[in-house]
């Protein structure tokens, strides 16, 4: 199949890239390079720089006819979101809905959409399913949540297949250290040039962490299936951030008593894990990587990538 992959030289789209592309399809990484590095891409994907916003992007599409898109470009700073969120409105609403309507233009399919888990269900006191209320606290939240409402619109009105990927907590080779970065990145940087991890708090919250190439599966699968909805895609297993940190100080070799703690972050989540059942039944999905083996993997990367940030 023709694919184009929005956000392809990021992290995390640039390893759904490597998937398509091991299966044989012909892949379009696009990306305005505002985080992510066209040294992620993988060399036999096509390489497109461009911003979703540019009056070219219509024409760009038309080029390539893409029968499937995979929508992971966004903004995602949650701070910028709650500053501006007019701006993050333009960047992760408008832009994504002028990309479905270029796309159905010029024969498009299947949509994927990066969604998120935790952005979108807000405090649990435990693994949330699909069903579980959707209290988005910040406009980034608001914004993943309403595509996941416009992509049904699409569906019901004009046929469009998609399916809403709710991510939890991502980790994996390639991720960045800076901005919203995920916390396995930060640490890993860290430890890498020889600083202890700094924790926000007490490190007692609890996150999912969801290894990237195991997403990048689930985005195979739901491409074969053509599967519709909303899916949770995490792990389900609750892991705290100092225990997180006491893994990747072992697999550095440091000693757990150099971790230090800061002041907690206001409004931080205390718990955010995701319910996976539904993946497993429908798709037949379950995560492969268990943490210590993405950690040992995830920290090799960043050993040997000595100017990641």
């Amino acid at each position: 199949m023709r694919i184009l992959v929005t956000g392809g030289a990021g992290f995390i789209g640039s390893h759904f890239v490597d998937r398509f592309i091991s299966e044989g399809h012909q892949v379009w990484a696009l990306d305005n390079l505002r985080s992510g590095s066209q040294t992620n891409v993988n060399p036999a994907a096509e390489f497109l720089f461009l911003d979703l916003k540019d009056e070219a992007l219509e024409a760009h599409v038309a080029k390539i006819r893409p029968q499937a898109v995979f929508h992971l470009a966004a903004q995602i700073d949650v701070r910028i979101s709650c500053a501006d969120p007019i701006f993050d409105a333009s960047e992760n609403i408008i832009a994504t809905l002028r990309l479905i309507e270029a796309g159905l233009k010029n024969g498009l399919e299947y949509f994927g959409f990066a969604s998120s888990g935790g952005a979108i269900y807000g405090e649990a006191s435990g693994p949330q399913a699909e069903s579980h209320l959707e209290t988005p606290m910040n406009p980034y939240g608001v914004a993943k949540l309403a595509i996941d409402k416009y992509l049904y619109s699409y569906f019901v009105q004009r046929g469009l297949k998609s399916a809403s990927l709710r991510f939890s907590n991502v980790y994996g080779p390639r991720q960045g250290a800076k901005g919203e970065a995920g916390v396995v990145a930060v640490f890993a940087k860290l430890l890498r040039d020889g600083k202890p991890p700094r924790i926000n708090g007490d490190g007692l919250q609890i996150r999912d962490f969801v290894y990237a190439p195991d997403l990048a599966e689930a985005a195979s699968i739901v491409l074969a299936k053509g599967a519709t909805g909303i899916f949770n895609l995490g792990t389900g297993i609750e892991t705290t951030v100092l225990d997180l940190a006491k893994c990747l100080c072992g697999e550095a070799g440091i000693d757990t008593s150099n971790i230090q703690h800061g002041a907690a972050i206001a409004g931080e989540q205390r718990r955010s894990v995701l319910n996976p059942s539904k993946a497993a039944r429908e798709l037949n999905w379950i995560p492969r990587t268990n943490l210590m083996d993405g950690i040992k993997s995830t920290y090799a990367w960043f050993a040997a990538n000595r100017l990641a940030e």
